[in-house]
């Protein structure tokens, strides 16, 4: 088992830990769905899409190559 997963399953304090660094993620979005960031720039719009498609392209790529790497490894 990866030693993050461990990690997560055994401690409160990590997953705490964890949620409170999610929470500027959950600002920004309620921050977009509010449209108070209406008053930037364009080339700030851009900046901002372009970093969300970044992160789901990374996030998908990872996914898939995780499943990859474990169905390479030889089973016990």
């Amino acid at each position: 088992m990866n030693p993050v997963t461990s990690l997560y399953r055994r401690s409160r304090a990590f997953r705490w830990t964890l949620y409170l660094l999610c929470v500027p993620l959950w600002s920004l979005i309620a921050f977009i769905a509010i449209n108070s960031l209406g008053g930037y720039t364009q080339f700030g719009d851009i900046t901002l899409l372009v970093l969300l498609l970044l992160f789901a392209a990374w996030a998908w790529w990872y996914g898939g190559d995780r499943d990859r790497r474990q169905a390479e490894r030889p089973s016990d």
